[in-house]
């Protein structure tokens, strides 16, 4: 009989044979197999009774709970189609209806001041020379090409060719790889960039690194970001905090009222949009719009055309 954390293994395996990173994933998983290990260390293949046990530690967590809940589902569909039919899977109108919370709008010289604090946070600390490039220049392409934030902390070197002004996401969500194109002025920030960074680390594999081998992580992003948005505006007062993922709707909204104001169809331009986000369908880049504001004027002239086209759907961050 195998055991939970065999099942796991092989899971974690399949995930990865399917060109996913599985990062988070795998985080939610490894916390069920300590679970079961804890209180069903003979039990290998989940039921009602452990998985309800388990949920019960995010009650009250709606973002939580919907990560969580999606992973052990996934992982007894998994269990089923390898010849496991007992896999209890929880019935997908168990899954928590998330409120996502709405992004906090940037102002143009709200972005400006925050880049001209990033490019000074460490300048007078020469034993994070790597840190005063890495941050300003990761958080410049998230910014300008609307990445997910995990799209940007974990590019391979391998995979940028700023010579031909482009670089390709893998492994990422939604479709699994796509190319984004840059401008030429984000290509030559990021060719002097480059050359900065190998003369410490040279032969690194992200090109955002924290070590040679290794990539920062989402909370050290978070920690970042909050760090230099606070150094922007030390007496900030506003009721809502903006977050690294604020840039990507701030993104998604400027590129759309550009192209109103360029008198294009806005219908017609939303599948371009829809695959250089990574989106895998138009709902999913429709999703921007219940945000914005009733200032944004463009926005306005087209919201009629797409009201019935926006659909309620589920929170999209990595």
């Amino acid at each position: 009989m195998t055991t939970i954390t065999d099942n796991i293994d092989a899971f974690v395996e399949y995930k990865h044979r399917l060109g996913m990173q599985y990062e988070t994933g795998e985080r939610h998983i490894r916390n069920f197999e300590a679970f079961m290990l804890e209180n069903y260390p003979g039990r290998g293949i989940p039921d009602k009774e452990c998985l309800e046990r388990f949920l019960q530690n995010y009650e009250g967590q709606s973002g939580g709970l919907y990560n969580v809940l999606a992973v052990v589902r996934e992982f007894s569909r998994y269990l089923q189609m390898t010849g496991h039919a007992e896999a209890y899977v929880v019935p997908s109108k168990q899954m928590p209806q998330l409120d996502p919370e709405p992004p906090y709008f940037f102002e143009p010289e709200e972005i400006t001041s925050f880049f001209q604090a990033a490019d000074m946070i460490y300048t007078n600390c020469p034993a994070k020379a790597d840190k005063n490039l890495v941050y300003p220049a990761m958080f410049r392409l998230i910014h300008c090409c609307g990445l997910r934030p995990s799209e940007g902390r974990t590019l391979l070197v391998e995979n940028t060719h700023w010579d031909d002004c482009y670089f390709d996401v893998m492994q990422s969500k939604g479709p699994k790889s796509r190319r984004i194109y840059v401008n030429d002025d984000v290509a030559e920030y990021m060719k002097k960039y480059d050359m900065l960074i190998s003369e410490i680390h040279g032969d690194r594999t992200y090109f955002f690194p924290k070590e040679v081998k290794t990539a920062y992580t989402r909370r050290q992003l978070d920690v970042m970001f909050k760090a230099i948005w606070k150094a922007a505006y030390p007496n900030f007062s506003g009721s809502k905090l903006p977050r690294i993922y604020d840039f990507r709707h701030y993104f998604a909204w400027t590129t759309i009222n550009e192209w109103v104001r360029e008198g294009k169809d806005v219908n017609a331009m939303l599948p371009y949009l829809m695959r250089y986000m990574g989106h895998n369908c138009i709902k999913h880049t429709l999703y921007y719009f219940r945000f914005v504001p009733d200032f944004y004027d463009d926005y306005e002239k087209i919201a009629s055309e797409l009201n019935d086209r926006i659909p309620e759907v589920e929170n999209e961050a990595e």
